[in-house]
């Protein structure tokens, strides 16, 4: 794998999560739009850059800046890639710069509109445009269960005022989040799901830094040689908690159908 790629994916995968702060099971189904984007354009993007630009959180646009088809299913189901099952290779090599506009709606129904709306609308756009299909199995798979180990937890309460969330390849450094929060970024560079079983219910302050060695991405063991702790250990000795490796069903999204688009 090249650096550059690594470089991109581990870009996309912190867009999605600053964007995105959800628990870490997904739920069966986007939930039900009541808006569309009723002007859609599709451009394939060839500019072979690293970085992916997802914006669909807010307004009546939305724009995508050189994502694949996969890394939009990703956003749109809010899901990691080790959830998504039959994604063809063109659907992760090509890039694509998409925008819509909501045309028939007033300013307060676009206010109102829930990022799980915003989600089931960038889906239709999906199905409508790129003909993806999809339905959803269990599968059972290696996971982890994030528990507090022996000696307790040391989380503190946070005295912060806003949420923040960055999530780099060998650190968290975060705000106001909660133990839902955290395993979902645990999971994001584990390549695993990590059930919450914590029973800390707070918000909570916390930096972590851990060694990407022998870590995966894409199912690639990376190599980088620093003197960090591994994360599963850094968990344990700066949070109190532990990563128990468990297996469990796990709802992955298997894709039947997609075809590139027409530009236009």
């Amino acid at each position: 794998m090249s650096r550059s790629f690594s470089l991109w994916r581990c870009a996309l995968a912190c867009v999605l999560l600053a964007q995105v702060c959800a628990v870490a099971q997904q739920s069966a189904t986007p939930e039900a739009a009541p808006l569309k984007y009723d002007v859609v354009t599709v451009k394939e993007n060839k500019s072979q850059g690293h970085i992916a630009w997802l914006g669909y959180t807010e307004g009546d646009m939305f724009k995508l800046e050189n994502v694949s088809l996969s890394g939009m299913v990703l956003a749109a189901f809010d899901l990691h890639d080790y959830m998504v099952e039959g994604v063809p290779a063109w659907a992760k090599s090509q890039h694509f710069d998409v925008q819509g506009k909501i045309l028939d709606a007033t300013p307060e129904q676009i206010n109102a509109l829930t990022i799980e709306q915003r989600r089931a609308m960038l889906a239709a756009v999906l199905q409508q445009r790129f003909g993806l299909k999809t339905h959803w199995v269990t599968r059972d798979k290696p996971e982890y269960e994030l528990i507090v180990a022996r000696n307790g937890s040391k989380l503190k309460e946070s005295t912060a005022k806003q949420e923040s969330s960055g999530l780099n390849m060998n650190s968290l450094d975060a705000t106001r989040i909660t133990t839902d929060d955290l395993a979902k970024a645990l999971a994001a560079r584990l390549e695993k799901p990590v059930v919450n079983k914590t029973g800390l219910t707070g918000t909570y302050d916390i930096q972590l830094k851990w060694s990407i060695e022998g870590q995966t991405l894409n199912g690639q063991e990376v190599q980088d040689g620093e003197t960090a702790p591994s994360i599963f250990t850094a968990v344990k000795e700066t949070l109190g908690l532990e990563l128990k490796p468990t297996h469990g069903p796990v709802q992955v999204l298997v894709v039947d159908a997609a075809e590139p688009p027409t530009a236009n």
